[in-house]
């Protein structure tokens, strides 16, 4: 009786353990196996978003997407290494000893190739299914960045990574707007590890990402490109940069630098291509710079247009000698800028003032980046009024000590060609998300600096240096062209001026009235050649004549020659 007990006891106190062990299992762990065991027969699938495409002004596509496919490994789950290597091998996914060598000494899930043809990716899965490997090597449908343009767009649209990331130009700046929003599916796995879609389970669409639409033109920019390239090759420089924009709305038309690099193989070229040099590189203007004495003298009434200014053989500011190329006895105040004149820009600059000065060139953004829609736009510099002298303001006033971009550059220019006043530049045309618009780009005035009068003023003076100036080699038939040479020695820190290396530039805009067209073109270090006026002004002229070509701007040089037609005939009356 005592045995029979005993045994009662010992079963009685198994069956307590085995349903509290049952209880363990099922109420305490049973969430942690449900959750390992959905884990072994479900995949949580991210949903890759569409990333935008981005286009020229005209819908041209500059930036678009092609079909392709990335091919990931999960080394744990291959059996049969061997017909994997085969497999891979014959695809060309690497050799047969580094595809082993992978295989056998990897633990965990690997990328072995990103962004691979759509068609071949797909063969390839074909294949891996016959051999039942399809579980441990799989294909992930993916959109590949396509650059048709190469070099002529490059720094401008950038470039995304291997993970669809903008990494420059505009697929960085606008990149969470361009990527959109992934989403997510959860897929039933079978016993051979592939993936099927239930219904059953929950999913999260993607959300596409945004169109964006440039105020680049294509056929300006593959313009600018091809005549700055031709120029920097020609006179051996260093480096180029093109700007065109339009002066009364603000909208860059083209941005460019030369050398750029192929955004579809930006991994090739040095980072240094990369930025956008137009909006990021820094360089001292030169005598592009004396059109501000000039506006400032106007607007304050401090000369008059037919003064005489003496230069003599130069002028002492602070112990230092400031002479002029080619010296004169002296010249009109117009001809100081059309002869362009240090020596009589640097006395029109001490009647300016350092205070006056400084609040203009402010006024026109030296020292401020211009906030277009870009990345890595640089600042410019100026001496603060507080720290400028009279010889630093005599320096400057002929584009000495200070320093700007192309871009900014360009902007001053604009504001004499708009009227006087300030329109900030912008590059974004449109954003369109799902076929509506929800950001349209637009003329933003943001201050006046020069009265209409002063601007008319300044823009007579310029067009006179393209007429009979150092500026004669950007005329154009027909059309009055306002534009100006600078030719500036490159500073070199601790030792002053370099007597061989400096950047050349012409900015300049047309027609005189109401215009439509501002070009800048900077050549920095030309080895050969040495003034503006032979290297930066012919390469403006051609850029400007072969835009004028095109069908949107004929009727500039169409209404150039009626005025002309109209001005002759009055002139005919008039006798």
């Amino acid at each position: 009786m005592g045995r029979i007990k005993f045994a009662g006891i010992v079963l009685s106190v198994l069956a307590v353990g085995v349903l509290g062990y049952a209880f363990y299992l099922q109420v305490i762990l049973g969430p942690r196996y449900a959750e390992r065991a959905r884990s072994q027969h479900e995949e949580h699938i991210e949903l890759l978003s569409k990333r935008g495409k981005v286009y020229d002004r005209n819908g041209i596509p500059l930036v678009t997407d092609e079909k392709a496919a990335s091919i990931y490994v999960l080394p744990q789950y291959i059996e049969d290494i061997p017909a994997a290597v085969r497999i891979l091998s014959s695809y060309k996914l690497g050799t047969p000893t580094r595809l082993e060598r992978y295989l056998r000494t990897r633990k965990r899930f690997f990328w072995l190739r990103r962004k691979f043809d759509y068609e071949k990716a797909y063969a390839l899965k074909a294949e891996l299914e016959k051999a039942s490997l399809a579980n441990a090597i799989n294909i992930v449908e993916e959109a590949k960045r396509v650059y048709p343009w190469d070099e002529v767009t490059g720094s401008v649209v950038g470039f995304v990574g291997t993970e669809h990331t903008g990494l420059a130009g505009i697929e960085y700046a606008l990149d969470s707007l361009l990527a959109g929003k992934p989403g997510w599916a959860i897929y039933q796995r079978d016993a051979l590890g592939r993936d099927h879609p239930s219904p059953a389970y929950p999913v999260q669409k993607a959300k596409d990402g945004c169109d964006v639409t440039l105020t680049i033109d294509l056929d300006i920019q593959a313009i600018a490109y091809e005549e700055l390239k031709a120029a920097c090759e020609k006179f051996a420089a260093k480096r180029g940069y093109c700007v065109v924009i339009n002066p009364q709305t603000g909208e860059v038309l083209a941005l460019v630098d030369y050398p750029d690099f192929a955004p579809a193989r930006y991994s090739r070229y040095a980072r240094e291509t990369w930025k956008i040099g137009a909006v990021a590189d820094e360089f001292e203007p030169g005598s592009v710079y004396k059109p501000v004495v000039a506006a400032i003298c106007i607007e304050d009434s401090l000369a008059l247009r037919n003064e005489w200014i003496p230069t003599g053989s130069g002028i002492v500011v602070q112990g230092r000698k400031i002479t002029d190329l080619h010296g004169k006895a002296g010249y009109t105040f117009d001809d100081v800028f059309v002869k362009s004149s240090n020596i009589g820009a640097a006395k029109l600059a001490l009647r300016c003032g350092v205070q006056r000065f400084y609040e203009v060139s402010r006024l026109l953004g030296v020292g401020v980046p211009t906030g277009i829609e870009l990345p890595g736009e640089a600042a410019g510099k100026i001496d603060r009024s507080r720290q400028m002298t009279e010889l630093r303001l005599a320096n400057n006033a002929f584009g000495q000590g200070l320093s700007l971009t192309t871009l900014q550059l360009a902007v001053i220019y604009a504001t004499f060609a708009s009227g006087g006043v300030y329109n900030a530049p912008h590059i974004v045309k449109r954003i369109d998300r799902d076929g509506r618009v929800i950001f349209k780009g637009k003329t933003k005035e943001l201050r006046r600096v020069f009265s209409e009068e002063t601007a008319q003023a300044v823009s007579e003076i310029l067009c006179q240096v393209v007429e009979r100036g150092t500026g004669e080699a950007a005329q154009i038939e027909g059309i009055e062209v306002c534009g100006k040479t600078g030719t500036a020695q490159k500073s070199i820190p601790g030792m002053g001026y370099s007597s061989s290396s400096s950047v050349v530039s012409f900015i300049g805009f047309l027609p005189r009235e109401d215009a439509k067209l501002l070009t800048v073109v900077v050549v920095d270090e030309p080895s050969r050649g040495r003034f503006a006026s032979e290297i930066a002004a012919p390469a403006f002229q051609r850029i400007m004549e072969r835009i004028l070509r095109l069908p949107q701007y004929r009727e500039i040089r169409m209404k150039a020659f009626e005025n002309q037609e109209q001005l002759a005939l009055t002139k005919e009356h008039n006798k």
